[in-house]
């Protein structure tokens, strides 16, 4: 019996040790779940049939009868789920994050889980996916519209990035990025990839008065014009973004972009294969150069009014290397309304016109009427 008794304790004991070893390690991690659901109700006037994003870049040229209906559609495909942790570690606070939304290629009522960022961060360093330095998210205005404005910078690459503050309003950040080449290839030839990755630095100033941003990058994309022959291309550019404070809440949001091979990095352009296209005469990879940027206003009517009204442009290189029928530019104007009843409760309602041209100057334009209500938690 006294044995028993002896085990029964001891195991108690190291029950007890355990439970105290899982409380003080609980303790050193925390947990907070974010998102939100949304609803976005859509009336196409004409000329677009893609019902989630209004891109530019696919407005329909003299447009068939069944492109240029008018149609309505409601979404809740961009409801999204965050999850954040901190870690008090012997090294100092290691925050973990990932987010999500339904946004799947699938565009029926089916839709499925995808990913949108999941990255550390540790003193200075970030490691994972997020949204890409090559200019500011920071600045794009809210538009219910999930595209934004057709300059914007979109991508959510994979990185290490260190950011610094330097005193006095000035930080500075250095990233390696992952991206897609978005190159059109040669025929016959194997996939291009990144030589090196993608290095992209920008330097940040806030103030009272606002917040700016200077943003560089470059990278090289190794390419086959056959079986054997290989050769290197460059991509190189830069970014301004700024956030001008006027009365208030209210402020101006300023975006410009231009380089070679940087059509990746814009809202409209990203994955259609214009960062270089093919010239046969020279055997090279040209890239296609590229400019953007918008101007928007936000607007604060009062504590539960706000709105946005945006101008955006890109344009891209006038070349006899494209077909006539890609892209050439295209604009993209916007007001929207929004009214929070009470916190984290909003409705919108959107009006967006938008026009593209082509290289041989054909045109088409689109017009749409969008409604959101958002439930953020």
């Amino acid at each position: 019996m006294k044995k028993i008794t002896l085990v029964a304790a001891l195991v108690l004991i190291v029950l007890t040790s355990f439970t105290q070893t899982d409380t003080t390690e609980v303790k050193k991690l925390t947990y907070e779940l974010s998102g939100f659901v949304n609803l976005n109700a859509i009336f196409d006037f004409n000329g677009l049939d893609n019902y989630d994003d209004f891109t530019t870049s696919q407005i329909p040229i003299n447009p068939s009868p069944y492109e240029d209906s008018h149609r309505f559609h409601l979404t809740a495909r961009q409801s999204r789920l965050n999850f954040s942790t901190v870690y008090q570690s012997p090294w100092g606070n290691i925050k973990g994050f990932i987010s999500g939304d339904f946004y799947s290629g699938n565009t029926s009522i089916t839709s499925y889980f995808r990913l949108r960022e999941a990255y550390i961060e540790y003193g200075n360093f970030l490691l994972g996916q997020t949204n890409t330095s090559f200019g500011s998210p920071d600045v794009v205005p809210t538009t219910i519209d999930f595209e934004g404005p057709n300059s914007s910078p979109v991508l959510r690459n994979p990185m290490i990035k260190y950011t610094k503050g330097i005193g006095h309003g000035y930080s500075f950040s250095l990233a390696i990025e992952m991206r897609g080449t978005d190159i059109q290839t040669f025929p016959n030839s194997g996939e291009p990839f990144l030589a090196m990755p993608c290095l992209v630095g920008n330097i940040n100033k806030k103030g009272d008065w606002g917040a700016i941003t200077l943003t560089g990058m470059i990278d090289r994309t190794k390419y086959y014009n056959s079986d054997s022959v290989k050769h290197f291309s460059t991509g190189y550019g830069g970014a301004i973004s700024a956030i001008i404070n006027t009365w208030k809440q209210n402020h101006f949001s300023v975006y410009f972009v231009a380089g070679n091979g940087v059509s990746d990095f814009i809202s409209d352009l990203s994955g259609s294969g214009y960062n270089g296209v093919p010239n046969l005469t020279t055997n090279k990879l040209h890239m296609l150069s590229s400019i953007g940027g918008f101007v928007a206003y936000t607007q604060y009517w009062n504590k539960k009014f706000s709105s946005n009204f945006i101008f955006s442009y890109i344009e891209l290189e006038n070349s006899q290397l494209l077909k006539k029928e890609d892209f050439k530019y295209s604009s993209y104007a916007l007001a929207n309304l929004f009214y929070n009843p009470f916190p984290r409760f909003v409705f919108g309602v959107e009006y967006i016109y938008g026009a593209l041209y082509v290289q041989n100057n054909d045109n088409g334009d689109a017009n749409r009427l969008q409604f959101l209500a958002q439930f953020n938690f």
